[in-house]
């Protein structure tokens, strides 16, 4: 009697399940590719989530600044945030679905320029503003945070609807720079790292147009470039509103291709090496060697 044959069983194709990554699924992700780590910092109600829910819709109508949406390993957990915010889920208004406290998440979005040339990855970070805010007040907290450690980007977030109530402005302000020097004090943000404070949902500014709104957006900024500019790789501001409602004449997604292209292009990981040795000290051959060798390697 002949044996069956046997049936081949088919390699397993490990498919991202599009959930939030956590720590060890970043991680793999990172080893597998180069990624360019964007962390999203502020307090609750800042607009983390929505800049991050709104960049991916603009993708939905089509290229973003030069860029065409490649992948993303995190899918379906984009498109729950988005969800309170369409009309299938019949709210009068849009919202976005707030980040729980608790363990540290990542969304991830793969982007390619026009040509096609390269495909680039960036994580973003999925933390609520609970834990921010527990890192401003805390030293300790803040060191818990050791993805700060990686970011290629730090993302400030200040919101313009508390910046213009002038009663609680420098409180809200001050907050926040708060956050950033507790990142720097403690050690977890390299000083390498790009740092963009973002003014968030910049319509009630323009809504509450005055010229002493624009003093207060000046005179903090110079507060922010004396206090951090040496400190940081490279320092910039932008006005930023990701789901206007208080002005007409702005778009959807103001600000976010102009972000795009920045993440996109600059990276502190990503930078030419120099792999000449000094120049030669002494005359021993051995030395001359070296740099005879060097000097010709180039030809």
């Amino acid at each position: 009697m002949s044996a069956a044959p046997v049936t081949p069983v088919p390699d397993l194709i490990d498919l991202p399940t599009g959930k939030e990554l956590d720590e060890s699924g970043a991680l793999k992700l990172e080893i597998a590719r180069p990624v360019r780590l964007v962390v999203v910092a502020g307090p609750v109600g800042c607009g983390k989530t929505t800049l991050l829910t709104s960049l991916y819709e603009l993708f939905q109508w089509g290229q973003v600044s030069g860029y065409s949406f490649a992948g993303s390993h995190t899918l379906p957990a984009f498109e729950r945030r988005c969800y309170l915010s369409r009309t299938a889920s019949e709210r009068a208004a849009p919202d976005t679905e707030r980040t729980p406290f608790g363990e540290v998440r990542y969304l991830h979005l793969r982007i390619s320029p026009e040509d096609l040339s390269r495909e680039i990855d960036i994580l973003f970070t999925d933390v609520s503003g609970e834990t921010f805010e527990r890192a401003r007040d805390s030293t300790l907290e803040c060191r818990r945070l050791t993805f700060l450690r990686q970011a290629d980007h730090f993302l400030l977030l200040l919101d313009s609807e508390k910046l213009i109530v002038k009663e609680r402005r420098w409180e809200v302000a001050h907050d926040s720079m708060t956050l950033l020097r507790s990142s720097l004090d403690s050690g977890m943000l390299s000083a390498n790292c790009l740092v963009n404070v973002l003014w968030t949902k910049f319509d009630y500014f323009q809504a509450a147009s005055g010229p002493d709104h624009e003093r207060f957006l000046t005179q903090l900024e110079g507060e922010v470039k004396t206090e951090f500019g040496s400190r940081v790789g490279r320092l910039s501001f932008s006005r930023i509103a990701a789901r206007p409602t208080q002005v007409d004449g702005l778009k959807f997604g103001h600000g976010l291709p102009e972000l795009l292209t920045y993440w996109a292009s600059d990276s502190p990981r990503e930078r030419s090496m120099n792999l000449l040795p000094p120049p030669a000290l002494g005359s021993r051959e051995s030395e001359l060697y070296a740099s005879r060798h060097f000097a010709g390697s180039g030809e």
